[in-house]
């Protein structure tokens, strides 16, 4: 793993872990985020589980369950590093799997049309820094060789730095991240 890339991540987590944001941050989020992305009503959008100090993605599933839209949540492979996504519907069961992250009880697998893609760091070019897995690169990688997949980084505007963040060859770029202030569109 790349030294710089882990001096960066810790020194964001470390930040965003010290953000004191306001709770409406998450409904501006997910208003910049309707205003910018459109989805038809058979679109499957897959969505982190929010844990610790990660931007909250509950007002998109909820607004997205109110227009009908299928959501999904991952599910981590143990013995690589793609993630399946499971059908997530209002009242469903969860129970945590790899990494206390919540998944449907009994999983109903779909690909998803928009990927909302956790964020620790970005940068101006839609590269991001991650918890350092590779989960989502690998995943996103996969999806994208089958189809058209929207990339949708969901963070704190305060987690975009200004430098070019360090690369790897597996990394996978972002197609835009939404903040609760902006939208930063990487498309060509």
């Amino acid at each position: 793993m790349n030294e710089e890339k882990q001096a960066i991540r810790e020194r964001a987590l470390k930040f965003r872990e010290e953000l004191q944001p306001h709770p409406d941050l998450a409904d501006e989020a997910a208003k910049n985020f309707f205003q910018t992305v459109s989805t038809s009503p058979d679109q499957k959008i897959a969505v982190y589980f929010p844990l610790g100090h990660e931007l909250d993605t509950m007002p998109l599933v909820e607004e997205y369950w109110r227009r009908g839209n299928v959501c999904l949540l991952p599910v981590f492979g143990k013995d690589d590093r793609h993630m399946k996504f499971a059908k997530w519907e209002k009242g469903t069961k969860l129970f945590p799997q790899t990494f206390e992250i919540p998944m449907p009880e009994h999983p109903e697998f779909h690909d998803p049309d928009i990927l909302v893609v956790p964020v620790v760091a970005f940068d101006q070019k839609g590269n991001r820094v991650g918890f350092g897995k590779g989960y989502y690169d690998a995943t996103l990688k996969a999806l994208r060789e089958k189809a058209d997949i929207l990339a949708v980084g969901y963070a704190y505007a305060e987690q975009a730095v200004l430098m070019k963040l360090p690369t790897e060859e597996h990394d996978e770029k972002l197609d835009m991240v939404v903040t609760p202030q902006r939208v930063f569109d990487f498309r060509p």
